[in-house]
């Protein structure tokens, strides 16, 4: 049995896709998305996607409703949006729902065993050195290396990130800035030794700093390390030149009160392609501002109008690619065995990266959109009991 799904577009006539089975509906969103415009109107329309599952079959959104109980909306319409992500999902970006899970899981734990993962060159100027738990990158650029992220503590920074320098034959007297997209500890804990032994400009938003100066003192040798000296404050739309690189950062509420996102240009083989790279991932648990001193999210409200933002900024730019500051989100590393590392390294001459597919960046950012939806429904719901575990 088959059904149409149908995309309000606000500014056209219904877009609709005859699918069989959730990865028919994957494949069809797919082939569909590439073969439109990358007009904001239709990126809106997809964000507004609705689908459920009835007897065996994919059912309009606008069917469900009408079945909808004649006192009032189902307080349950949030798992709608979680059955959405999972067709998104398909086979192949599974690890993404973790954000869909009602209620809410740490998604850190879905790690296991924590492995370092081998300093790997991912495209012609962006290199991996992190874990399977947390991430960092190396911008090599024309006029020395732009850092991403510092990991935990000092150690993961020297053995990992340092190690993987020179291992990779980078200098690491050439770093000469330090981007950190948030103010979370597993993200500076490794940037204050970075910043004392090679002395590279740090950058993080204001807020965010603020946000971390009133963190009490960390015990030496603890899991986590000490936030850095405060440097430079990155603003919104702010870009950051080095040598033959520019990347363009934006401050998107949400996970912190000042999370960095950017767009980071990259070639593969001297093709050009722009990843985009959401700098806090964990969707908050209340819709209003919530957390400790020292550690404060804005809210999943801010956090949907961020990211709604910056899906838009991306598409403007023409992003086709993803990365993100946790490996186990968007694959990079994961075992060495089943994931985008890995299959870059196994690539031939002539075969796409596994980190530029423009079908699979939209699908992995509409992942993101339903899950938020999910999540802010339950909140709104009254937090009800349910089984959705994804």
């Amino acid at each position: 049995m088959s059904a149409f799904i149908d995309f309000c577009l606000l500014c056209g006539e219904p877009l609709k896709l005859k699918v069989k089975s959730a990865i028919d509906f994957a494949k069809s969103l797919r082939r569909k998305w590439v073969s439109m415009s990358k007009s904001l109107t239709m990126l809106v329309a997809l964000v507004v996607l609705t689908v459920s599952l009835a007897a065996g079959a994919l059912v309009p959104r606008a069917v469900a409703q009408e079945s909808a109980p004649a006192n009032g909306p189902d307080p349950m319409a949030f798992l709608d949006h979680a059955t959405n992500a999972k067709l998104l999902a398909a086979d192949d970006l599974v690890p993404s729902l973790v954000d869909c899970s009602i209620p809410p899981v740490n998604a850190a734990a879905s790690v296991g065993k924590v492995i370092d993962a081998p300093p790997t060159k991912v495209f012609d100027q962006l290199y991996y050195l992190g874990m399977n738990s947390v991430a960092s990158w190396a911008i090599v650029t024309s006029a020395g290396i732009i850092q991403i992220d510092s990991l935990d503590n000092p150690e993961e920074a020297e053995r990992i990130i340092i190690g993987g320098y020179k291992k990779l034959g980078l200098d690491p007297a050439q770093m000469k800035y330090l981007v950190l997209t948030h103010g979370h500890n597993d993200h500076f804990g490794g940037a204050k030794y970075l910043q004392d032994m090679y002395h590279p400009h740090i950058l993080m938003s204001a807020v965010d700093w603020d946000m971390v100066a009133k963190l009490p003192p960390t015990e030496p040798g603890g899991k986590f390390g000490p936030p850095p000296a405060r440097d430079m404050d990155i603003t919104d739309g702010q870009k950051l030149t080095l040598g033959n690189t520019t990347l363009t950062f934006y401050i998107t509420p949400g996970h912190t009160p000042g999370t960095v996102s950017m767009l980071v240009p990259v070639t593969d083989h001297a093709q050009p392609h722009l990843l985009s790279f959401w700098g806090g991932s964990a969707i908050p648990r209340a819709l209003g501002p919530s957390g400790q001193v020292g550690r404060m999210d804005s809210g999943i409200l801010a956090y949907k109008q961020s990211f709604e933002r910056f899906l838009k900024l991306g598409e403007d730019a023409g992003a086709d690619g993803y990365i993100a500051n946790h490996p186990y989100r968007d694959l990079t590393f994961v075992d060495g065995k089943n994931d985008r590392m890995t299959k870059n390294a196994a690539r031939k001459p002539g075969d796409p990266s596994p980190f530029i597919d423009r079908g699979t960046y939209i699908r992995y950012m509409m992942i993101s959109m339903e899950c938020i939806e999910a999540q802010e429904g339950w909140v709104r719901a009254g937090k009800p009991q349910t089984s959705s575990r994804n």
